[in-house]
């Protein structure tokens, strides 16, 4: 496979279109469950209240005063001084929450602006075409873009605070240093992710600065290459701390506040995301698994090319540091995409592969293997996506042929299938017996007419938990004066409404 000669303008509308194209098939104006979700209701509040407040507006508030059964994915959203707040941090909602005047349908589609930009960014700095396919299509990159997230703009700020950086690198231009230094403290209101990569690169400058330039210590560590930077920090741990009552803020709290690991799960979770680890229903996806071409690359770099080319020398510390520091500081594997923490590695991977590709090509059949390879994941993964939408399509109509005042469900996926109707719908979810003697005192508070409990009506060995926390909620009704014979039933859902005795 030789390097193709395609304008990058054409090559850029043609990936751009591509995506484009996927995100009308999965409809990602609608494809809203589990984190997509959380983030576009996160946006929708802030608009709805004026940014008086990040809260989420939760129409069932009155028989949830506490919050213990949100209708949403109980990882990604806390409860902080009487308020219910999603994970996604102001870097993402208050930028999209200006564009409240236009339809909601239309925000997921930013992210094809995002990605031709991120191809921009690349074809601006030299790097061939066959790499900026491979890159663009061949990675968890293109995956990360197809739904409503803050990857996108993420990818683009952190690309281009890297560039700035490495150029910075190369000439000790002023202004390289200080527009690397904005784009990615611009980037880490984003995702956590931008301080570790700024982080790396300091590291491997100073690194390079001071072994093998032979810098004395103080010009190594000279402040106009961080400071801009370290404002960005201090700005952003006094919002987080303000606002959230932690200095990292709302990926912290959700991420690493509820839990603590040990050694050995911390490197199962590296492995899943660098490589790949078994899970209960199938091996995770890793980053490098999914395009074992960078692998087949640090095996082609020789010690003598390391050493005598900086710039191999600079991309590839930043990967080993990168990596090093994922390893540590990952709070879980991506759960769906596993790649997604190593997402900023494509910018020194892309300069490390740019310099290398002649020489990987000219071992053709183990080339193609590899490239084929990458391209028939992503592939595979879009027909995730696309069945996952005909699925949650089905299910939605499913859904909609039950109506109640009140809606209450016993799990996540029922609950969030409602997508953004729960803003003006009143849907609950409990999902764990001991919440039921809570529901029932809000219910004869607030003594509903009617309210009606969805569950999964095929019982497995999977779903036990939730089919008694089913049979709770219905032995416990009549006690709080409700009758709840009459049975509904869907293909898949299966439906009890609950009636309020006149006699109570």
């Amino acid at each position: 496979m030789r390097v193709v000669t395609t304008k990058p303008k054409n090559v850029a509308i043609i990936l751009s279109l591509l995506l484009l194209t996927l995100q009308i098939l999965i409809r990602v104006d609608t494809f809203y469950l589990s984190d997509p979700l959380v983030k576009m209701i996160q946006v929708i509040s802030l608009w709805n209240q004026n940014w008086s407040t990040e809260g989420i507006l939760y129409s069932a508030k009155d028989f949830d005063p506490l919050f213990l059964m949100s209708p949403l994915n109980e990882g990604f959203v806390f409860l902080h001084e009487g308020r219910l707040i999603g994970q996604y941090p102001i870097g993402l909602t208050f930028p999209y929450s200006l564009l409240g005047f236009l339809p909601l349908n239309f925000l997921p589609y930013f992210n094809v602006v995002f990605f031709a930009l991120f191809l921009r960014i690349l074809f601006k700095n030299g790097i061939k075409t066959s790499v900026v396919l491979l890159v663009a299509f061949g990675t968890v990159t293109f995956p990360l873009l197809v739904d409503f997230s803050e990857n996108g703009l993420f990818l683009v700020l952190s690309g281009y605070g890297y560039v700035f950086l490495y150029k910075a690198f190369l000439d000790d231009k002023k202004e390289n240093w200080i527009l690397g230094n904005i784009f990615l403290g611009l980037s880490l209101w984003l995702r956590l992710e931008g301080i570790l990569l700024f982080i790396s690169i300091q590291s491997t400058i100073f690194l390079i600065y001071y072994f093998v330039k032979k810098q004395s210590f103080i010009e190594a560590i000279h402040p106009k290459r961080y400071s801009i930077f370290f404002l960005f920090i201090v700005l952003f741990l006094i919002w987080n701390t303000v606002s959230y009552s932690h200095p990292l803020g709302t990926r912290y709290l959700t991420n690493f506040g509820k839990f603590e690991k040990q050694f050995y799960e911390q490197i199962k979770i590296f492995l899943s995301i660098a490589f790949t680890y078994p899970r209960q229903s199938a091996w995770s996806l890793g980053f490098f698994l999914h395009t074992p071409i960078f692998i087949y690359l640090f095996i082609k770099l020789r010690k003598t090319q390391i050493l005598k080319n900086l710039n191999i020398t600079f991309h590839l510390s930043i990967v080993i540091l990168f990596l090093f520091f994922v390893a540590f500081t990952s709070p879980n594997d991506g759960i769906t995409l596993t790649g997604r923490y190593l997402l900023v590695l494509v910018y020194p991977l892309s300069f490390l592969l740019n310099e290398k590709m002649d020489e990987l090509q000219t071992n053709k059949v183990l080339f193609k293997l590899l490239y084929t390879w990458s391209f028939v994941c992503t592939t595979l993964i879009m027909v995730v996506f696309y069945l996952s939408s005909k699925e949650l399509k089905k299910l939605r109509s499913e859904l909609a042929q039950f109506h109640s005042p009140l809606i209450v469900t016993t799990n996540e996926i029922l609950s969030g299938s409602f997508g953004l109707d729960l803003l003006n719908q009143k849907v609950i979810s409990i999902r764990r017996k001991e919440v039921v003697k809570y529901f029932y005192d809000n219910i004869n508070k607030m003594a509903p007419k009617e309210f009606m409990v969805l569950t999964v009506g095929k019982e497995t060995k999977y779903n036990t938990e939730e089919k008694d926390v089913f049979s709770a909620i219905l032995f416990d009704s009549k006690e709080a004066g409700y009758n709840c014979e009459k049975e509904e039933r869907s293909s898949r859902v299966l439906a009890r409404r609950c009636i309020q005795i006149d006699n109570r």
